[in-house]
């Protein structure tokens, strides 16, 4: 039996222009139970998304095909059928098994949601075995949106509909009373759908990420959108063109660093809007590493991850791995880190490893970092070595850092300690090597001469190594 209706009979085939959109075809389905008038239903196809569909609808009204046809199912909360033949004077029990004689039209499946009282084409388990029956939903049914074919929608008589699908039922879901349908052409809808007004990413927007949820205002017709994205900003050459049934569309894999100009317009299933006035934006960076450097040596086996931190965007994805390409399974993979940092504890010793960050905006991903590969020692972390601390560096100010900066460490009496600054490529800015630690535990440092920017300072002892994320301001 099949879970849902289509139409068809002779093709009748519109001439469709649809660089200018055809009119969308009328239609009033006149419905009785048990004889009585019931009320009408008006509908309106979309032959700008299903014109298959529409022609084959056209062509059984035509030859009066629906006329005491029954909507022979109906399920509260969900769809009403109809448009069997078999419902005119057969069988009860054959009423939505249709006609081995009834031509079929193939599946023209789309991004159009089945929205309360959208029409959509039923089928059997082949995809393209739709004939006459139809179904109306009679409320949100989105999990069939692209399984099934969507071609119109009622525009009047909603509450016809609701009548329809509260009937007294068998436990097959057919009306005890016949419910009959009665079609017929009432004209066309030649309306043009307004234009979309863009909203995200806003005009002229910078650092935006590589995965973009970009939005517009809903157009009350539409049935779908058209986006266009490209780094042309007369649209002849487009890098992404994306269709949807709503008034946003998630792109991801833009690249970094890159002006991209986008537009939509939208299709009420029969004329096409002018595209939007366009907006551009400019793609930011991927997050640079940090610590532990490119090709370093000796990193202790518990170890604070650290990389630039990324603009308006979520989270990100640490991702550490013996093997350069980062296949499956990963050594080490974090998601859902909202600092720019993360410590890891119990890397393998001796063990040449790489690491990557990407960033998400939402559930989207964004752009990959570069990979630093560096080998790992047999030493524990500094947490270890310094009782009762969390860390050996106890504290720096101010932060941001300015012309001054105070380094606060744990201190221990006649140690030697080192410094050295280094700025994200691992250029050393700034070393002091083998001096006294101060009573005080405070190594105050002068950064009068050192440029705006981020910076990784190192605190080196005879027995570890530390490392922070500072910013030069």
């Amino acid at each position: 039996m099949k879970s849902f209706y289509l139409v068809l009979a002779a093709l009748c085939f519109y001439s469709v222009s649809f660089s200018q959109g055809v009119d969308k075809p009328r239609y009033r389905i006149e419905t009785h139970r048990a004889g009585v008038f019931l009320g009408n239903i008006d509908v309106e196809l979309f032959p700008s998304i299903a014109p298959q569909h529409v022609n084959n609808f056209d062509s059984l009204v035509n030859i009066q095909f629906f006329d005491s046809t029954a909507f022979h199912r109906v399920v509260p909360g969900f769809v009403i059928q109809g448009g069997d033949p078999n419902s005119i004077s057969g069988p009860i029990s054959t009423w939505g098994y249709g006609q081995p004689w009834q031509a079929t039209v193939p599946a023209e499946f789309s991004v159009a949601r089945h929205y309360r009282g959208r029409i959509g084409a039923a089928r059997d388990l082949d995809t393209n075995s739709a004939t006459s029956q139809f179904y109306i939903s009679v409320a949100n049914t989105f999990s069939l949106d692209g399984q099934y074919t969507v071609y119109g929608q009622v525009t009047e008589g909603l509450n016809i509909v609701d009548t329809i699908v509260s009937s007294p039922r068998d436990a097959n879901d057919v009306p005890l009373q016949k419910i009959e349908m009665f079609v017929s052409y009432i004209g066309v809808n030649d309306t043009i759908p307004t234009d979309p007004v863009l909203s995200n990413p806003a005009d002229q927007s910078v650092n935006v990420p590589g995965g973009v949820a970009f939005q517009w205002n809903a157009v009350s017709d539409a049935v779908i959108y058209y986006l266009q994205v490209t780094t042309d900003s007369t649209f002849n050459t487009i890098q992404i063109s994306k269709t949807t049934g709503i008034n946003t569309g998630t792109v991801a894999g833009l690249l970094p660093n890159t002006t991209y100009f986008w537009r939509v317009k939208s299709d009420n299933g029969g004329h096409q809007s002018n595209w939007s006035v366009p907006f551009k934006f400019t793609t930011g960076s991927p997050a640079q590493l940090i610590y532990p450097a490119n090709n370093a040596v000796n990193v202790t086996l518990n170890t604070l991850f650290q990389w630039s931190a990324v603009p308006n965007i979520t989270s990100y994805n640490l991702q550490i791995d013996t093997d350069t390409l980062f296949l499956l399974p990963y050594t080490g993979n974090y998601i859902g880190i909202t600092t720019n940092s993360k410590q890891v504890n119990n890397l393998p010793a001796n063990t040449q490893l790489y690491w990557r960050v990407r960033y998400f905006n939402g559930s989207v991903s964004g752009f990959f970092s570069s990979k630093f590969g560096f080998t790992t020692g047999s030493t524990v972390s500094v947490e270890e070595l310094v009782p009762g601390s969390a860390s050996y560096i106890k504290n720096i100010y101010p932060v941001p850092a300015s012309d001054q900066l105070t380094v606060e460490v744990s201190s221990v009496t006649n140690e030697i300690i080192a410094l050295q600054l280094n700025d994200i490529s691992g250029k050393i800015i700034f070393s002091r090597n083998n001096f006294l630690l101060p009573e005080d535990g405070k190594i105050r440092m002068d950064l009068s001469e050192v440029a705006n920017g981020a910076y990784i300072l190192k605190v080196v002892t005879a027995d570890m190594e530390e490392s922070r994320l500072i910013e030069v301001k």
